[in-house]
């Protein structure tokens, strides 16, 4: 009886000792996470000479999207207001005589009256972003090191800035990477003329942040061009409203007739500027490494807001 009692009590503390190894298993797992602050710009080259110099032809391009394909959060998600609908302006006469004030607040009105309420959506579709803590959350303006070299770009006829993303992540290796899905550019029907993915990862030392680009400009036209048997893959389904997707519907059939492929893969220093092209596109991305606060004894970040400092900036990106 004594020696069954014993192997009993050993069992009984080899259990424990394993309880509390899978209960630390994930705060080590989050201390040996290593978390980078992001930034990508995505522009076009203009030179149709520059694009000529490599043959893009539909059977050597294959466009997918990979599995696991995260998108970027924004605020705007959160705070989504249906268009107002047209409201009388009242008679010309009326207009006439109306006041600055008085004309501001008739359209402060009026914008308030057109506005109906929204569905209602379960609960669990609604959070306060932490722009400290939470991962593939676009961050305000504020906190970018390309507003200039953005601005470059808009203002410069070689090139249109096509995409930029500010975000932070935890960097994983290759299989547990999630790849980032990119549209930007001009609306063609449910196509952007760009679109695509960016993976953030570590290389097989772990000593490097590696960027893989899977990305692709496309030219539509409103008349099928014949020999041009582009076959693009469906946009995945974004998160919008059902006007959005009504609104997207309406309009002339678009056909891709070009389309340029641009497949590349970098390994970067962090904290430096690297710089990614084809005849079509380049890509400027910055990788930074960065410190999730630490949360005090009641779960919360004491330090943290739900709000940048900025919200306004972060609203219009």
């Amino acid at each position: 009886m004594m020696s069954l009692g014993i192997s009993n009590l050993r069992t009984f503390f080899i259990y424990c000792a394993l309880a509390a190894l899978l209960l630390a298993l994930p705060q080590q797992l989050l201390a040996q996470e290593r978390w980078f602050q992001i930034e990508v710009s995505i522009f076009t080259n203009e030179s149709l000479s520059d694009r000529a110099e490599e043959t893009w032809q539909p059977g050597r391009a294959k466009l997918e999207y990979p599995d696991n394909l995260k998108r970027l959060s924004r605020l705007l998600d959160i705070l989504f207001v249906e268009s107002p609908a047209p409201q009388s302006i009242g008679s010309a006469d009326d207009l006439l005589t109306e006041s600055e004030e008085d004309r501001t607040a008739r359209l402060f009105a009026e914008q308030i009256a057109a506005v109906g309420p929204l569905p209602a959506r379960p609960a669990t579709d609604f959070k306060f972003f932490d722009f400290a803590r939470d991962s593939f959350l676009q961050l305000p303006p504020a906190q970018s090191d390309f507003q200039q070299t953005n601005r470059v770009l808009e203002r410069s006829p070689d090139h249109r800035l096509l995409f930029h993303g500010l975000w932070r992540q935890a960097v994983e290796n290759t299989p547990q990477a999630l790849p980032l899905y990119v549209s930007g550019g001009e609306k063609y029907g449910e196509f952007s003329e760009l679109e695509g993915s960016l993976t953030i990862r570590f290389n097989d030392n772990r000593d490097r942040v590696v960027i893989d680009t899977n990305l692709w400009l496309t030219d539509f036209s409103t008349l099928a061009l014949q020999g041009a048997d582009w076959q693009l893959p469906t946009p995945p389904a974004p998160n919008a409203s059902p006007a959005t997707d009504d609104a997207n519907s309406e309009g002339p059939d678009y056909y891709p007739i070009q389309v340029y492929h641009m497949q590349q893969s970098r390994e970067m220093r962090s904290t430096e500027f690297h710089y990614l092209d084809n005849p079509a596109l380049g890509v400027v991305v910055m990788v930074e490494p960065y410190e999730l606060p630490v949360l005090g004894p009641s779960g919360f970040d004491t330090n943290s807001t739900a709000l940048p400092s900025s919200a306004g900036d972060a609203i219009t990106q």
